[in-house]
Protein backbone atom coordinates (compact mmCIF):
# COMPACT_ATOMS: atom_id res chain seq x y z
CA UNK A 1 0.00 0.00 0.00
CA UNK A 2 1.40 3.36 -1.00
CA UNK A 3 2.09 5.70 1.85
CA UNK A 4 0.97 9.32 1.53
CA UNK A 5 4.14 11.19 2.46
CA UNK A 6 2.18 14.40 2.82
CA UNK A 7 0.80 12.88 6.03
CA UNK A 8 4.22 12.28 7.48
CA UNK A 9 5.21 15.91 7.92
CA UNK A 10 6.81 15.28 11.34
CA UNK A 11 9.14 12.78 9.69
CA UNK A 12 10.34 15.13 6.99
CA UNK A 13 13.03 16.24 9.40
CA UNK A 14 14.51 12.78 8.96
CA UNK A 15 14.57 12.80 5.19
CA UNK A 16 18.20 12.57 4.22
CA UNK A 17 19.12 11.44 0.76
CA UNK A 18 22.77 11.40 -0.10
CA UNK A 19 24.78 9.22 -2.39
CA UNK A 20 27.40 7.17 -0.61
CA UNK A 21 30.45 7.00 -2.82
CA UNK A 22 32.61 3.95 -1.95
CA UNK A 23 35.60 4.77 0.21
CA UNK A 24 39.12 4.40 -1.15
CA UNK A 25 39.82 1.52 1.27
CA UNK A 26 37.52 -1.13 2.65
CA UNK A 27 37.06 -1.10 6.39
CA UNK A 28 34.89 -1.71 9.43
CA UNK A 29 31.81 0.19 10.52
CA UNK A 30 31.75 2.19 13.75
CA UNK A 31 28.33 3.35 14.98
CA UNK A 32 27.17 5.41 17.93
CA UNK A 33 24.08 7.27 19.09
CA UNK A 34 20.51 5.98 18.97
CA UNK A 35 20.30 2.18 18.88
CA UNK A 36 16.57 2.04 18.12
CA UNK A 37 15.78 -0.88 15.77
CA UNK A 38 19.30 -2.16 16.34
CA UNK A 39 20.98 0.37 14.06
CA UNK A 40 24.07 0.24 16.29
CA UNK A 41 24.01 -3.18 17.93
CA UNK A 42 22.61 -4.99 14.90
CA UNK A 43 25.12 -3.71 12.39
CA UNK A 44 27.22 -6.19 10.42
CA UNK A 45 30.72 -7.07 11.51
CA UNK A 46 33.63 -7.17 9.09
CA UNK A 47 36.32 -5.08 7.48
CA UNK A 48 35.27 -5.23 3.83
CA UNK A 49 32.72 -2.40 3.75
CA UNK A 50 33.13 0.50 1.35
CA UNK A 51 30.01 2.70 1.72
CA UNK A 52 27.16 3.40 4.15
CA UNK A 53 23.70 4.99 3.97
CA UNK A 54 20.54 4.91 6.10
CA UNK A 55 17.00 6.07 6.57
CA UNK A 56 16.00 7.02 10.14
CA UNK A 57 15.18 3.39 10.90
CA UNK A 58 17.08 1.24 8.38
CA UNK A 59 20.74 1.10 7.42
CA UNK A 60 22.66 -0.28 4.45
CA UNK A 61 26.30 -1.09 3.83
CA UNK A 62 28.09 -1.84 0.59
CA UNK A 63 30.74 -4.55 0.58
CA UNK A 64 33.92 -4.55 -1.49
CA UNK A 65 32.40 -7.17 -3.79
CA UNK A 66 29.49 -4.84 -4.57
CA UNK A 67 26.88 -6.67 -2.49
CA UNK A 68 24.54 -4.88 -0.06
CA UNK A 69 23.76 -5.61 3.60
CA UNK A 70 20.65 -4.13 5.27
CA UNK A 71 19.44 -4.06 8.89
CA UNK A 72 16.96 -2.21 11.09
CA UNK A 73 13.24 -1.73 10.50
CA UNK A 74 11.76 -3.25 7.36
CA UNK A 75 9.82 -0.18 6.19
CA UNK A 76 8.27 -0.94 2.81
CA UNK A 77 10.47 -4.01 2.44
CA UNK A 78 13.71 -2.05 2.74
CA UNK A 79 15.40 -5.07 4.32
CA UNK A 80 13.54 -8.03 2.83
CA UNK A 81 13.36 -6.58 -0.71
CA UNK A 82 17.00 -5.52 -0.86
CA UNK A 83 18.86 -6.61 -4.01
CA UNK A 84 20.91 -9.73 -3.44
CA UNK A 85 23.24 -9.55 -6.44
CA UNK A 86 26.66 -7.89 -6.62
CA UNK A 87 28.26 -5.21 -8.78
CA UNK A 88 26.91 -2.14 -6.97
CA UNK A 89 29.17 0.89 -6.50
CA UNK A 90 27.05 3.47 -4.65
CA UNK A 91 23.97 3.77 -2.41
CA UNK A 92 21.35 6.41 -1.63
CA UNK A 93 18.27 6.56 0.61
CA UNK A 94 15.10 8.59 0.83
CA UNK A 95 12.61 8.44 3.67
CA UNK A 96 11.22 4.96 2.94
CA UNK A 97 13.13 4.10 -0.25
CA UNK A 98 16.62 2.98 -1.17
CA UNK A 99 18.66 3.02 -4.36
CA UNK A 100 21.83 1.31 -5.53
CA UNK A 101 23.96 2.23 -8.52
CA UNK A 102 25.56 -0.57 -10.53
CA UNK A 103 28.96 -0.40 -12.20
CA UNK A 104 27.24 -0.11 -15.59
CA UNK A 105 25.33 2.95 -14.37
CA UNK A 106 21.95 1.24 -14.01
CA UNK A 107 19.81 1.77 -10.90
CA UNK A 108 18.10 -0.65 -8.52
CA UNK A 109 15.24 0.81 -6.43
CA UNK A 110 13.24 -0.74 -3.59
CA UNK A 111 11.03 0.20 -0.64
CA UNK A 112 7.81 2.21 -0.50
CA UNK A 113 6.55 3.03 -4.01
CA UNK A 114 4.72 6.23 -3.03
CA UNK A 115 4.93 8.75 -5.90
CA UNK A 116 6.35 5.87 -8.01
CA UNK A 117 9.71 6.33 -6.32
CA UNK A 118 10.49 2.68 -7.04
CA UNK A 119 8.62 1.85 -10.25
CA UNK A 120 9.41 5.27 -11.73
CA UNK A 121 13.18 4.85 -11.44
CA UNK A 122 15.05 5.01 -14.77
CA UNK A 123 15.52 1.64 -16.47
CA UNK A 124 18.46 2.58 -18.68
CA UNK A 125 22.12 2.68 -17.67
CA UNK A 126 24.97 5.18 -17.86
CA UNK A 127 24.21 7.10 -14.67
CA UNK A 128 27.04 8.46 -12.53
CA UNK A 129 25.40 9.31 -9.17
CA UNK A 130 22.12 8.98 -7.27
CA UNK A 131 20.35 10.92 -4.53
CA UNK A 132 16.88 10.98 -2.96
CA UNK A 133 14.63 13.17 -0.83
CA UNK A 134 11.48 12.42 1.14
CA UNK A 135 9.31 12.24 -1.99
CA UNK A 136 11.70 12.60 -4.91
CA UNK A 137 14.78 10.95 -6.36
CA UNK A 138 17.55 12.02 -8.72
CA UNK A 139 20.15 10.43 -10.97
CA UNK A 140 23.08 12.18 -12.60
CA UNK A 141 23.89 11.23 -16.18
CA UNK A 142 27.41 10.91 -17.53
CA UNK A 143 27.00 14.27 -19.28
CA UNK A 144 26.17 15.93 -15.96
CA UNK A 145 22.44 16.35 -16.60
CA UNK A 146 19.87 15.44 -13.92
CA UNK A 147 16.99 12.98 -14.21
CA UNK A 148 14.31 13.15 -11.52
CA UNK A 149 11.25 11.09 -10.59
CA UNK A 150 8.66 10.93 -7.85
CA UNK A 151 7.10 14.07 -6.39
CA UNK A 152 9.94 16.26 -7.55
CA UNK A 153 10.06 19.91 -6.41
CA UNK A 154 10.09 22.75 -8.89
CA UNK A 155 13.26 24.29 -10.21
CA UNK A 156 15.31 21.15 -10.93
CA UNK A 157 18.08 22.32 -13.28
CA UNK A 158 17.74 21.29 -16.92
CA UNK A 159 21.30 22.00 -18.05
CA UNK A 160 24.19 19.55 -17.98
CA UNK A 161 27.71 19.85 -16.57
CA UNK A 162 26.95 18.85 -12.97
CA UNK A 163 29.42 16.69 -11.04
CA UNK A 164 27.43 15.77 -7.89
CA UNK A 165 23.90 15.89 -6.49
CA UNK A 166 22.37 15.92 -2.99
CA UNK A 167 18.80 16.01 -1.72
CA UNK A 168 17.02 16.78 1.54
CA UNK A 169 13.38 16.78 2.61
CA UNK A 170 12.03 18.82 -0.31
CA UNK A 171 15.14 20.52 -1.61
CA UNK A 172 18.09 19.61 -3.76
CA UNK A 173 21.63 20.71 -4.56
CA UNK A 174 23.84 20.09 -7.56
CA UNK A 175 27.53 20.85 -7.90
CA UNK A 176 28.82 22.09 -11.24
CA UNK A 177 32.19 21.11 -12.66
CA UNK A 178 33.42 24.66 -11.92
CA UNK A 179 32.54 24.25 -8.23
CA UNK A 180 29.43 26.44 -8.24
CA UNK A 181 26.12 25.26 -6.76
CA UNK A 182 22.55 25.08 -8.03
CA UNK A 183 19.80 24.87 -5.38
CA UNK A 184 16.08 24.22 -5.84
CA UNK A 185 12.87 23.17 -4.12
CA UNK A 186 11.67 24.02 -0.62
CA UNK A 187 13.22 27.31 0.54
CA UNK A 188 12.49 26.81 4.22
CA UNK A 189 15.42 28.06 6.34
CA UNK A 190 16.73 29.74 3.18
CA UNK A 191 17.94 26.43 1.75
CA UNK A 192 17.60 27.76 -1.79
CA UNK A 193 17.86 31.53 -1.55
CA UNK A 194 20.84 31.51 0.83
CA UNK A 195 22.92 28.93 -1.06
CA UNK A 196 26.40 30.23 -1.98
CA UNK A 197 26.65 31.97 -5.33
CA UNK A 198 30.41 31.71 -5.78
CA UNK A 199 32.34 28.73 -7.10
CA UNK A 200 35.30 26.74 -5.87
CA UNK A 201 33.41 24.04 -3.95
CA UNK A 202 34.36 20.37 -4.01
CA UNK A 203 31.55 18.59 -2.09
CA UNK A 204 27.93 19.23 -1.06
CA UNK A 205 25.46 17.90 1.50
CA UNK A 206 21.99 18.84 2.68
CA UNK A 207 19.10 17.74 4.86
CA UNK A 208 15.66 19.19 5.51
CA UNK A 209 16.96 22.37 7.17
CA UNK A 210 20.66 22.93 6.43
CA UNK A 211 23.03 22.99 3.50
CA UNK A 212 26.79 22.53 3.43
CA UNK A 213 29.42 23.00 0.76
CA UNK A 214 33.07 22.11 1.23
CA UNK A 215 35.57 24.42 -0.42
CA UNK A 216 38.66 23.14 -2.14
CA UNK A 217 40.72 24.55 0.76
CA UNK A 218 38.79 22.49 3.33
CA UNK A 219 36.63 25.27 4.76
CA UNK A 220 32.87 24.67 4.87
CA UNK A 221 30.15 27.13 3.86
CA UNK A 222 26.88 26.48 5.67
CA UNK A 223 23.39 27.97 5.34
CA UNK A 224 19.98 27.32 6.83
CA UNK A 225 19.82 25.86 10.34
CA UNK A 226 23.39 24.55 10.51
CA UNK A 227 23.21 23.73 14.25
CA UNK A 228 26.33 25.60 15.35
CA UNK A 229 28.87 24.16 12.97
CA UNK A 230 32.43 24.85 14.18
CA UNK A 231 34.54 27.14 12.04
CA UNK A 232 37.44 25.00 10.97
CA UNK A 233 39.40 23.95 7.92
CA UNK A 234 40.79 20.64 6.72
CA UNK A 235 37.32 19.20 6.00
CA UNK A 236 36.83 16.81 3.09
CA UNK A 237 33.15 15.81 3.39
CA UNK A 238 30.06 16.56 5.50
CA UNK A 239 27.11 14.32 6.39
CA UNK A 240 23.94 16.22 7.30
CA UNK A 241 21.02 14.93 9.36
CA UNK A 242 18.14 15.95 11.60
CA UNK A 243 19.60 18.59 13.93
CA UNK A 244 23.17 17.24 13.91
CA UNK A 245 25.95 16.74 11.39
CA UNK A 246 29.33 15.11 10.96
CA UNK A 247 32.46 16.19 9.12
CA UNK A 248 35.34 14.07 7.95
CA UNK A 249 38.73 15.76 8.04
CA UNK A 250 41.45 15.24 5.50
CA UNK A 251 43.50 13.51 8.22
CA UNK A 252 40.77 10.89 8.66
CA UNK A 253 39.36 12.18 11.95
CA UNK A 254 35.67 12.89 12.63
CA UNK A 255 34.04 16.09 13.94
CA UNK A 256 30.39 16.26 15.11
CA UNK A 257 28.08 19.11 16.12
CA UNK A 258 24.44 19.88 16.83
CA UNK A 259 21.86 17.91 18.81
CA UNK A 260 23.43 15.44 21.25
CA UNK A 261 20.28 13.72 22.54
CA UNK A 262 21.69 10.24 21.90
CA UNK A 263 25.37 11.03 22.28
CA UNK A 264 25.75 11.33 18.53
CA UNK A 265 28.04 14.33 19.07
CA UNK A 266 29.79 13.66 22.39
CA UNK A 267 30.41 9.98 21.64
CA UNK A 268 31.98 10.56 18.24
CA UNK A 269 35.08 8.35 17.92
CA UNK A 270 38.56 9.77 18.29
CA UNK A 271 41.60 8.95 16.26
CA UNK A 272 42.12 8.97 12.52
CA UNK A 273 41.87 6.43 9.72
CA UNK A 274 38.20 7.07 8.93
CA UNK A 275 37.24 7.20 5.25
CA UNK A 276 33.48 7.85 5.23
CA UNK A 277 30.76 9.22 7.52
CA UNK A 278 26.98 8.95 7.71
CA UNK A 279 24.33 10.64 9.86
CA UNK A 280 20.88 9.13 10.34
CA UNK A 281 17.88 11.34 10.98
CA UNK A 282 16.93 9.13 13.91
CA UNK A 283 19.99 10.24 15.88
CA UNK A 284 22.47 7.53 14.91
CA UNK A 285 25.91 8.34 13.55
CA UNK A 286 28.34 6.18 11.62
CA UNK A 287 31.87 6.17 10.29
CA UNK A 288 33.84 3.75 8.19
CA UNK A 289 37.32 3.07 9.53
CA UNK A 290 39.97 1.69 7.21
CA UNK A 291 41.04 -1.82 8.14
CA UNK A 292 44.63 -0.58 7.84
CA UNK A 293 44.12 1.98 10.65
CA UNK A 294 44.75 1.07 14.32
CA UNK A 295 41.69 1.10 16.56
CA UNK A 296 41.78 4.05 19.01
CA UNK A 297 41.24 3.13 22.65
CA UNK A 298 38.33 5.58 22.82
CA UNK A 299 36.50 3.61 20.14
CA UNK A 300 37.02 0.14 21.58
CA UNK A 301 33.93 0.43 23.79
CA UNK A 302 31.64 1.42 20.94
CA UNK A 303 29.35 -1.05 19.21
CA UNK A 304 29.71 -1.55 15.49
CA UNK A 305 27.10 -0.30 13.04
CA UNK A 306 26.45 1.60 9.85
CA UNK A 307 24.39 4.34 8.33
CA UNK A 308 23.68 7.36 6.10
CA UNK A 309 25.26 9.50 3.85
CA UNK A 310 27.85 11.62 2.30
CA UNK A 311 27.68 13.44 -0.96
CA UNK A 312 31.15 14.19 -2.33
CA UNK A 313 31.88 15.69 -5.71
CA UNK A 314 31.73 12.89 -8.28
CA UNK A 315 33.87 14.77 -10.74
CA UNK A 316 35.80 11.81 -12.04
CA UNK A 317 32.73 9.67 -12.52
CA UNK A 318 30.80 12.49 -14.20
CA UNK A 319 33.69 12.99 -16.61
CA UNK A 320 33.86 9.30 -17.39
CA UNK A 321 37.32 8.85 -15.91
CA UNK A 322 36.41 5.70 -13.99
Amino acid sequence: MMRDLRRTAPLLAFAIALTAIPAAHAGEIVAWGNDEYGLVSGAPVGDDFTALVATPHTAFALRANGSIVAWGRDDGGLVTSMPTDTGFIALATGLYTAYALRADGSIAAWGDDAYHLVTGAPTDDGFAAIAAGSGSAYALKADGSIVTWGNSPSGVPTEDGFAAIAAGGGNGLALRADGSIAAWGDDGYGLVSDAPTEGGFAAIATDYSAGYAVRADGFVADWGAAWGMPYTNGISTVAASNAFALALRADGSVTAWGDDSYGQVSDAPGGAGFTAIAASGGGTAFALRSSAAPEPASVAMLALGAGVAVVAAARRRAKGEV
